[in-house]
C-alpha cells in the first residue's frame, strides 16, 4: 500500500495542502479523534469547551487533539468567542493507491470510524483486515444499497466472510441513513454466473 501525498489536500476553494500525514492516518485508528473531528464537522462550528462536555476524554485530550488537527491542516480557527478559539473542520480527501486502484479517505469514512465502539463490526474489520479492505466496502455499500451489487459479491470483492460482510453493510446503512427506516441491508439473490463475477471485479479493480 502506498499513500499518494500528492493528493492529501483539503477541498476548499482554495484547496490547501495537508500535513502531518501521522495526525490524518491516526483518524482512522483513533475512535475519539475521529469523534473529535467529525463533532467539529458536523456542528459547523465549536469551541473545545463545547467539545470537552462531547468527547469521552480528558480536557487535556481534547485540546491536545485539537491542536494535532490543526497543525496538520484538518481544523481551522475561524473566530473566538470571549478569548475563546471557535473551529471549523476542513472537508479532505485522500487517495490511497492500492494494486493500481484508488481508493478516497474522506470525512464520510472518519465518521464512520467514529462509530466503531458502537458497531463492532466495523472494529473488527478494521482490525482483522485493515483500513484497504474496510475502505473498499464502504465505496461497495452505497452500489449495495440500489441494489447493483450483492452481499456475496461483496464478500468476494473484499474477501471478508458473507456474515461479516452483512454485519459491516448493517452497521454502514444505519451511520449513513440508507435504506428504509425499519430496513436492514437487503441480500439479494440473483444467479449469477463465475464469468459475471469475474466482470465485476475487473471493473472495480481495473485489471
Amino acid at each position: 500500500m502506498s499513500y499518494d501525498t500528492e493528493h492529501v489536500r483539503n477541498a476548499g476553494d482554495p484547496p490547501g495542502t495537508i500535513t502531518n500525514i501521522p495526525t490524518f492516518t491516526a483518524l482512522l485508528d483513533n475512535t475519539h479523534l475521529a469523534a473529535l473531528y467529525t463533532s467539529i464537522r458536523q456542528t459547523g462550528t465549536t469551541t473545545g469547551p463545547e467539545l470537552v462536555e462531547t468527547i469521552p476524554v480528558s480536557k487535556k485530550t481534547v485540546y491536545d487533539y485539537l491542536h494535532r488537527l490543526e497543525q496538520a491542516g484538518l481544523i481551522r480557527t475561524v473566530g473566538d468567542d470571549a478569548g475563546t478559539a471557535v473551529y471549523a473542520a476542513e472537508e479532505f480527501e485522500l487517495t490511497l493507491t492500492v494494486r493500481d486502484t484508488e481508493l478516497s479517505i474522506t470525512p464520510e469514512l472518519v465518521e464512520i470510524v467514529a462509530n466503531a465502539d458502537a458497531y463492532p463490526a466495523i472494529q473488527r474489520v478494521l482490525d482483522n483486515h485493515g483500513l484497504v479492505t474496510f475502505a473498499l466496502a464502504h465505496d461497495l455499500v452505497h452500489a449495495h444499497s440500489e441494489g447493483d451489487i450483492t452481499i456475496r459479491q461483496m464478500a468476494e470483492l473484499t474477501g471478508l466472510s458473507a456474515g461479516t460482510t452483512y454485519d459491516l453493510v448493517e452497521a454502514l446503512y444505519s451511520i449513513l441513513d440508507l435504506g428504509d427506516d425499519d430496513s436492514a441491508p437487503t441480500t439479494y439473490t440473483p444467479v449469477d454466473s463465475d464469468d459475471e463475477e469475474r466482470t465485476l471485479r475487473d471493473e472495480l479493480f481495473d485489471e
